[in-house]
């Protein structure tokens, strides 16, 4: 019976993924059916991996269970489901797969890799909007990844068993760090960034960043399945008297949860934010930007966005927002040494000497020409002139025609589209990237974090993906940032999960900093977000307007701010001497 209900829905996957491609090929905009392509396709082939080669028993139907339960739990903690208590135990049918598959000498890595993958399939297919190939890479090579920590604190607790789920902590934090560090960079699924749906229970990242929140959801997994759900918990054995009955298990784990949620709910009604009032405008132009943006004539854009913003700004207005590469594409790169002359920008300057002289902050492509035989590692050949140049996607501020515009550049690229990870180590790869429409040279970057002021308001130029980034964002407060700009894109991937996980993070990084963020999206969510992560007046998806809202410029300086991911690199240094210790138990058997 059970063979034959497992070859069933091993069809039904494949049916249903088939029919999603079929609508895929019909349609321009995919919104949805990439998640019912993934699913229907992973569920088939797992389930025929499990009647080949599992034999499709009772015990593994029950390990194949608690993988998907552990998906699905950890998939709708986050942002937009908003179950984000849900990750306290999202982990912990995992522990039970391991335990079970160590009790009978055999490998969970199909269980755990199952899990992985259906995490993130719930909460990343939307990328596949974008491109379809990338999206598969993304998901399926990032579920690989995550096998690293899990496997590092199973190498670990073959010797000291209790060890295996603190180090867990530990581990899990290090590959958080590494993804907000390395080139193949893709942290939108650290943990800490879940509690972005309740901004009123992480007051307290203002001094520990997302860690803390990353930190608070493994250490409760641990305890939860080390305490009430593990047979012969080494923690127990360890600790008898702190845990020798269920009511002080139980009053340590509500402990665990109500200390810090208790602090984060007081310091959210009472905190206060400071600094110097100003009114922004920011503009919503709605441009699709797979088949509209990039084709409608530039003049057309820049009459749109003149206004829309006309229709909202005053003359107490201290900045008016544009969103991410409002143009430069479909009329060419902007030269970043001639901007002032461009016909474009002119128009702007026209505008700004017309509506109050408020400064316009807005995104750009950009292009920068080298001298010859540059050494600059993104620069690029025209196959006509041999002049070597770079492209940028860059963030300007707009204000007098006679000074000289400041342009600071994206330094924060996209993996594959922006970016070619490790070029130098994976040569081999260029024809593909080519074909993916990324870029084997990449978008040029810069090493600090550029400021703008205007009349003593300071605004950091975020643009598109660099807000995921708290570390990264800590360059501009120390620059003397007071208020975050957030100029995006996020039409690339329709109307899914995708923009509404991008706006929710942006509250994390008012929390961190204390800042507000200004966040100017082509086609939505474009919004006002307070100190507290609270979000003011917002335009939805896909609608054409501009609002305007006053902001507190702040100079405060967060915990947060000086000192940045204190919880990472704790564990980073807790890691080493783990494995030291692990490796020195091998060598003295």
């Amino acid at each position: 019976m059970l063979k034959r209900l497992n070859i069933f829905l091993s069809l039904v996957g494949f049916l249903i993924a088939g029919f999603s491609a079929y609508k895929m090929s019909e349609l321009k905009l995919w919104s949805n059916y990439p998640l019912f392509l993934f699913i229907g396709l992973w569920i088939g082939l797992v389930l025929l991996y499990d009647y080949f080669f599992n034999n499709n028993n009772q015990d593994s139907n029950k390990l194949l269970f608690y993988s998907a339960l552990s998906g699905l739990l950890l998939s709708i903690g986050f942002p937009p489901y908003g179950l984000t208590p849900l990750l306290f135990i999202g982990f912990v049918p995992l522990f039970f797969i391991q335990e079970e598959c160590d009790k009978k000498g055999k490998s969970s890595l199909f269980y755990i890799y199952n899990s992985f993958v259906l995490w993130n399939i719930y909460t990343t297919y939307w990328v596949s909007n974008a491109a379809l190939l990338p999206g598969v890479v993304a998901i399926w090579l990032n579920a690989l990844f995550m096998l690293v920590p899990w496997y590092l604190s199973v190498w670990v607790g073959r010797k000291k068993p209790i060890l295996q789920s603190l180090s867990f902590v530990s581990f899990w934090c290090c590959f958080e760090l590494l993804h907000l560090h390395w080139e193949i960079s893709w942290p939108w699924l650290n943990l800490g960034n879940a509690w972005s749906a309740l901004p009123s229970w992480i007051q307290w990242y203002e001094y520990t960043g997302t860690f803390g929140g990353t930190f608070w959801i493994l250490l409760l997994n641990v305890f939860i399945f080390s305490l009430f759900f593990k047979k012969n918990s080494h923690l127990i054995q360890f600790f008898p008297r702190l845990f020798s009955t269920t009511s002080k298990k139980v009053l340590l784990v509500l402990s665990i949860i109500f200390l810090p949620l208790v602090f984060s709910i007081i310091r959210f009604y009472t905190y206060v934010p400071t600094g110097r009032y100003g009114e922004v405008c920011l503009v919503q132009p709605n441009y699709e930007p797979h088949f509209e943006k990039f084709s409608v004539p530039e003049i057309d854009q820049i009459t749109r966005l003149g206004r829309l913003a006309e229709a909202s700004m005053s003359q107490q207005t201290k900045f008016v927002v544009f969103p991410e590469t409002c143009f430069g594409d479909a009329g060419g790169p902007i030269r970043s040494d001639k901007l002032t002359i461009d016909n474009r920008i002119i128009l702007l300057y026209d505008f700004i000497e017309t509506h109050f002289f408020v400064p316009i902050v807005m995104g750009l492509t950009t292009i920068n020409f080298l001298e010859a035989n540059s050494n600059s590692k993104f620069k690029r050949i025209s196959p006509k002139t041999k002049q070597e140049f770079e492209i940028a996607n860059s963030a300007v501020m707009l204000r007098d025609r006679q000074e000289q515009v400041k342009v600071y550049n994206k330094s924060k690229l996209v993996p594959g589209a922006e970016i070619f990870p490790y070029k130098d180590f994976l040569p081999f790869l260029s024809p593909i990237v080519d074909k993916l429409n990324g870029s084997t040279s990449g978008l040029a970057t810069q090493n600090d974090r550029t400021v703008f002021e205007n009349n003593g308001y300071k605004i950091a130029p975020v643009i598109c993906y660099e807000s995921i980034y708290g570390d990264y964002m800590r360059g501009y407060m120390k620059n003397g940032a007071q208020a975050i700009f957030v100029m995006t894109n996020d039409g690339w991937w329709d109307d899914t999960p995708g923009y509404k996980q991008h706006m929710a993070y942006s509250k994390l990084r008012a929390i961190e900093f204390r800042k507000p963020v200004v966040r100017s999206a082509n086609t939505g969510i474009s919004c006002f977000i307070d100190a507290k992560g609270t979000v003011g007046k917002a335009l939805g998806y896909n609608i054409k307007s501009a609002i305007t809202q006053g902001i507190s410029f702040s100079d405060e300086t967060t915990f947060y701010c000086k000192y940045g991911d204190l919880i990472a690199y704790t564990c980073l240094i807790i890691s080493i001497l783990t494995v030291l210790f692990r490796t020195y138990l091998i060598w003295n058997k």
